[in-house]
């Protein structure tokens, strides 16, 4: 009777929220026919859409809505201003509220193991303290807050991708998702590069799309549809996706698109400049053709040769653009830009050993470096932590992979992926930055949660192998990903 009461009770809840959700679109369908649709009402009325299905759909909706979280990563700069320092993603407003529906359906909660690495725990009191400038009256609230939340908004990341990964199908819908957000923001930054006047078609969404020439000759793509170059951050984290969505899709259909969706996504990185990016995608060919021959490795490697060749022969000083680069890395920088990063770097460090416990929330300005930031914001031993954090979730992700390489299997494909995706997370967070805005930082977070759930719900092979053979199957039952 009970369960009776409960199923009409679901059943009166989706009936209306799909009666809400149908308002909804009609009357954005009145108001686009009478005023006309702005891009900022298209992405209210579409988080609407999205809350919509989140607080109506209960445990589906919450599912669901992390799904389609993934694709509001390809928004990037499209936010709201709240004022001249503080910008508020719609990616942030619906991971909150995913975060708040999932605490007040407890059986979620309860069903599942939710746990904070210890390195946020033991960065708590340090994200405290460093508000200490605000008391004293000489900083600006919200430029602290902007950072803070950067680092805040990884909790509701860690409770929500465990609760909604409890279903081991929805690895393959969270990252299609990605792979498929950063698709698009790659398609559209190659359109607009080579075909510039596509954006009178759309003038809301996209201006200013030339390319901009570098000190060294570089023709650099703008991406105006996410707002900027650093669209290629995403895409650098969500290429290695396509290696598990070859093994869950084995069609030749399936494949070809994926394919094609790599190169397009390799492209967008050649032509965005980021001389980090090409570095980070080198390291990613290098890991896959060292560990993963087997799992597409030389394919991918080949697929980069070829778009590097292409790049050279169709965009020009391509070649002084990788030398300036080689020559940043050896420390003796022949371009404004990389000679602007050293300083940067250099003043952070001159100002975290003037104070070593920290100057606060935002002090540091934006070192491209979020190790060397937490350092010059939260103190030397913060920074530390932060950096110790990485590498040791870098070395738990390779020791409990390397068992399932060697057996094979879309397990280990899946943390095939995720590796190469933190190898590239690490590289933004060393060498760009990402803590200064939501768009920057979600997409890295996203990163790091997936990696922490693929290693709560992986055994360690090694401790398998010395436990009772009763305890096996149990536990191999547990890696299956095809049941939602």
């Amino acid at each position: 009777m009970v369960e009776r009461l409960a199923g009409i009770q679901r059943r009166k809840a989706a009936i209306f929220g799909i009666a809400l959700m149908v308002i909804i679109v009609v009357a954005v369908d009145l108001y686009a026919v009478g005023k006309g649709l702005s891009y900022r009402e298209l992405i209210v009325a579409f988080g609407a859409l999205i809350g919509g299905i989140v607080v109506f759909g209960r445990e589906g909706g919450i599912r669901f809505g992390f799904v389609l979280w993934a694709l509001t990563l390809a928004l990037g700069y499209r936010s709201l201003q709240y004022t001249k320092d503080l910008t508020i993603h719609p990616a942030e407003i619906l991971l909150w509220l995913l975060f708040f529906c999932i605490l007040a359906q407890r059986e979620l909660v309860a069903s599942t193991r939710l746990a904070l690495p210890f390195w946020m725990w033991l960065l708590v009191p340090f994200c405290v303290l460093a508000w200490w400038p605000l008391i004293a009256g000489d900083a600006s609230w919200d430029k602290m807050l902007n950072e803070f939340r950067a680092f805040l908004l990884l909790v509701p990341l860690m409770v929500v991708g465990p609760v909604v990964l409890q279903r081991k199908g929805y690895w393959r819908y969270l990252l299609l998702a990605f792979f498929f957000a950063s698709t698009w923001i790659a398609l559209m930054g190659v359109i607009e590069y080579w075909f510039p006047e596509v954006t009178k078609l759309f003038p809301s969404f996209m201006s200013q799309p030339n390319p901009v020439t570098t000190a060294d000759g570089f023709m650099r793509a703008q991406f105006s549809f996410w707002g900027g170059a650093p669209a290629t951050f995403v895409c650098v984290l969500a290429l290695p996706s396509a290696v598990v969505l070859m093994r869950w899709w084995p069609n030749s259909f399936h494949r070809a698109a994926i394919i094609a969706a790599s190169i397009l996504q390799i492209v967008a990185i050649y032509i965005g400049g980021y001389r980090s990016i090409w570095l980070l995608l080198l390291v990613q060919v290098v890991i896959a053709c060292l560990l993963g021959i087997r799992k597409g490795g030389a394919a991918v490697a080949f697929l980069c040769l070829v778009v590097a060749f292409a790049g050279y022969q169709f965009i020009p000083k391509t070649s002084e653009r990788a030398f300036s680069g080689i020559a940043a890395l050896q420390g003796r920088p022949i371009d404004s830009s990389a000679t602007d990063r050293m300083d940067r770097a250099a003043g952070a460090l001159n100002q975290a050993y003037e104070a070593p416990f920290g100057s606060g929330w935002a002090s540091a300005g934006w070192v491209h470096s979020d190790f060397l930031q937490v350092t010059v914001n939260l103190g030397i031993i913060a920074g530390l932590i932060f950096l110790g954090g990485y590498i040791y979730t870098l070395l738990r992700l390779g020791r409990r992979l390397l068992p399932y390489l060697r057996g094979g299997g879309e397990h280990g494909d899946l943390g095939f992926t995720l590796l190469l995706s933190f190898v590239a997370a690490g590289g933004l967070l060393a060498m760009e930055g990402v803590e200064v805005l939501p768009q920057f930082v979600l997409p890295v977070w996203f990163v790091w949660t997936l990696v922490e759930v693929w290693l709560q719900q992986t055994p360690d092979l090694r401790n398998l192998y010395a436990a009772p053979l009763v305890a096996y199957p149990d536990q191999v039952g547990a890696l299956d990903y095809r049941a939602v």
